[in-house]
């Protein structure tokens, strides 16, 4: 696969655009090996499938926030000598990396109490958990296929979904992560999404319907509901359902080369338990293109409701820090954070330059700068996406 995508989201691609620094785009190059493993009962009503991730690339984890000194990875520190520390430390948190910082622009330490600046022990740059790795998991699936009927032919079933790392998988504020007093944010920011030391793992676990209706059985037509419950992540994506029509033919069934179209229309209710919105999630359209137990196949998928994915709680905030929610301020213009506009000492530089606005007036100060912020940092979110994948199938 050239990028782990389900249902419209994008598990890995946006992943990597985050940790790359790199904005969003339709198509990201993100590949990985997904083997499946389909066993079936003799009288073929009861179906045990394993599905495996595992990402071939950018798997190690990566400086995404380029501070140049700081004590753990998603912590304070400045982006450039010279930077002021109201901006890289306003809450005053870690005041040992503020003390190295005037070290090495004046040459004196401010605080004794703290180790002066040496290379390796301590200061510097740091890994935030953002390697691709972290989408590797494991999903298993459980299902009983009913008899055929005049009805249609259903099934049911369930499935679990889980990642390998321990890590922040999800955006929002899982209950059983430990806190990370000194991350860029504050107090209100314990739980961040750089925090090293998250005991979570990302994973869904649905009880499903299928339904192969009894009409048009040629495209095979089918019905779909699935209800999430899982636990995880402070409970937030318990109750979201997902309902979907989807519809296949194969031009040239039974011989070597065969052509398949295949068409999926999903709906969310909701996407999760905070922001309660509704909507069609994707329209996924593929083409496989077989060579005996070869493929080939291409796909687009269509986000057309981007509200449900203009949330903070779906591409988090800005660095991670929930003191810059207002960067994504609204949630109703199809536009996020670019991952590519918020690091580095160019960006830096940048934005706070725009905080340092000031007219005299407090009002008009904050007009301009929410302006002048929004401008440079946000994008339109892909309503698009692409991926291509190449496999092998054999039935035993």
């Amino acid at each position: 696969m050239s990028d782990f995508i389900w249902r419209g989201n994008s598990f890995t691609g946006e992943g990597q655009n985050r940790r790359d620094g790199a904005s969003y785009q339709s198509f990201t190059y993100a590949p990985a090996l997904q083997p499946t493993i389909n066993i079936w009962s003799p009288d073929k009503k009861f179906e045990w499938m394993v599905f495996g991730n595992f990402q071939l690339m950018n798997r190690a984890d990566k400086d995404s926030d380029k501070r140049l000194i700081q004590t753990s990875p998603g912590g304070v520190g400045p982006s450039y000598l010279g930077e002021d520390p109201r901006f890289f430390d306003p809450y005053n948190q870690d005041p040992c990396v503020q003390s190295v910082h005037n070290q090495l622009v004046s040459g004196e330490t401010t605080n004794v109490s703290c180790q002066g600046f040496i290379p390796n022990r301590g200061y510097g740059p740091k890994k935030e958990p953002n390697g691709n790795k972290r989408a590797d998991g494991m999903f298993f699936s459980m299902s009983y296929h009913f008899d055929p009927s005049v009805f249609g032919d259903f099934s049911v079933g369930i499935w679990f979904y889980n990642t390998f790392q321990k890590t922040p998988g999800s955006l929002l504020s899982p209950s059983t992560q430990k806190l990370n007093p000194v991350v860029s944010g504050g107090a209100a920011n314990g739980f961040h999404a750089n925090n090293p030391d998250a005991q979570t793992r990302l994973s869904w676990h649905e009880y499903f319907l299928q339904w192969k209706l009894p009409f048009l059985r040629v495209i095979k037509p089918t019905f779909a509901y699935y209800t999430q419950y899982s636990t995880e992540n402070g409970g937030h994506m318990a109750g979201k359902n997902y309902l979907s029509i989807s519809a296949n033919y194969t031009f040239f069934e039974g011989d070597f080369f065969r052509i398949q179209p295949h068409w999926n229309l999903g709906y969310t209710m909701s996407n999760n338990a905070i922001d309660n919105r509704n909507g069609i999630q994707d329209i996924t359209t593929s083409l496989s293109f077989f060579f005996g137990d070869f493929f080939l196949k291409g796909a687009h998928i269509l986000r057309p409701n981007s509200y449900l994915y203009d949330t903070n709680n779906y591409f988090g905030y800005a660095g991670g820090d929930p003191d810059k929610a207002n960067w994504n301020r609204t949630s109703d213009d199809g536009k996020v954070v670019n991952p590519s506009r918020i690091y580095g000492a160019y960006n830096t530089a940048i934005l706070n330059s725009i905080e340092q606005v000031s007219t005299g007036n407090s009002l008009t100060d904050a007009t301009i700068k929410t302006y002048l912020r929004e401008s440079y940092t946000l994008q339109k979110i892909p309503i698009h996406l692409f991926y291509v994948s190449f496999g092998y199938s054999k039935s035993f």
